[in-house]
């Protein structure tokens, strides 16, 4: 488990690049996201895509209202949002059984536990004051290696 202390825009989104990196180095293909609207899921996404081989063209927004986001990035990302409830839209779950897109799932709270792959990476944001508690916690050997990753190159950038 990993605990950061988020204080401005520059550390979600470096934390965003650093996430790429770690999940693209450990095949690690799922990140479900948890936190209050506004604690920088989507910052945090656009960061990572960016990141990505393709992700220069990708216009990353919010998917509250169309519920999935395709990004032409390589590899492509799948960025759901489930704040409404109402069903696992089926681009996720062919996203999560593609094993070639990496899926983004900001709301993963209303992922029911049959739905959730084997191997996954949970973040869970808390908003305090002028800064964001990010709790990140890893399901899996892909993940535990994206984790392990993650902490050494954030240490290192510190």
């Amino acid at each position: 488990m990993l605990h950061l202390t988020l204080t401005t825009l520059e550390a979600t989104e470096r934390l965003g690049g650093l996430l790429a990196d770690s999940m693209r180095a450990a095949a690690c293909r799922v990140l479900l996201m948890h936190g209050d609207l506004g604690s920088g899921k989507t910052t945090l996404t656009r960061a990572l895509v960016a990141r990505l081989p393709g992700g220069a063209t990708a216009e990353v927004s919010s998917p509250s209202f169309t519920l999935c986001n395709h990004y032409p990035t390589r590899p492509p990302v799948v960025h759901c949002d489930l704040y409404r409830g109402g069903g696992v839209p089926d681009e996720l779950c062919e996203a999560l059984d593609d094993g070639q897109s990496l899926v983004l799932v900001e709301w993963a709270e209303q992922l029911p536990e049959a739905e959730r792959p084997h191997d996954f990476l949970d973040i869970r944001w808390q908003t305090c004051e002028s800064k964001r508690l990010v709790t990140l916690s890893a399901t899996g050997p892909a993940a535990a290696d994206a984790l392990a990753r993650l902490s050494a190159a954030w240490d290192g950038a510190s």
